[in-house]
């Protein structure tokens, strides 16, 4: 993946000078005009192509970020970040509250000490899980909540006629009471197959 990365900003690299493969010296096309053609003799150099914009930000924010807030972990960024979030939901033409939670995702993941390759490998996992749910119909302004499958059902503990008994004082109606309780649980644990 690096090397094509690597492959990929070559094609936008400027070549700077030519090295002679024999005599290991460097010249330019003005000192020896055939050097671009006689690739037998001579290899390219490459300007290092310039850091990316986005990532020039990424390195001046983070700089900032560490001399205005100090040493301090990413749930503060994070409950800032929610902030931020519910501003750009208000106001979603405005880019800036989209910059403002980019530098926020940017700084938590930093303090975090996550790095990009493991957020990748993350959401990668997390799209093939996200990819095998059961999604409701979207609603425009609305979250998007997956629909959750309880892991276990959550059932009540099984009642007796001494238990009920107590609870309720005595009363006739204890016994009915618990049969319709330990009905009704043994529906749920049987996923409400009779």
């Amino acid at each position: 993946m690096e090397l094509a990365r690597i492959a990929l900003a070559s094609l936008d690299a400027e070549t700077v000078r030519y090295l002679n493969k024999f005599s290991g010296t460097c010249v330019t096309l003005e000192q020896q005009p055939n050097a671009a053609d006689d690739v037998a003799v001579y290899i390219p150099l490459y300007a290092a192509p310039p850091v990316p914009e986005r990532e020039r930000i990424r390195r001046e924010h983070a700089e900032w970020s560490d001399k205005t807030f100090g040493d301090v972990g990413p749930v503060g960024p994070l409950k800032h970040l929610s902030k931020e979030a519910l501003e750009a939901a208000a106001e979603p033409d405005d880019l800036s509250e989209w910059a403002d939670m980019q530098f926020l995702l940017w700084d938590a993941q930093r303090r975090a000490g996550i790095t990009d390759k493991q957020i990748t490998l993350a959401m990668v996992d997390k799209l093939a899980v996200n990819k095998k749910r059961e999604w409701p119909v979207p609603k425009d302004g609305e979250p998007r909540l997956h629909i959750k499958e309880q892991s276990a059902p959550v059932v009540p503990e099984e009642i007796t006629d001494e238990s009920t008994e107590q609870r309720l004082m005595g009363r006739r109606w204890a016994h009915s009471f618990c049969a319709g309780w330990n009905a009704c649980r043994a529906a749920m644990l049987n996923g409400g197959k009779s």
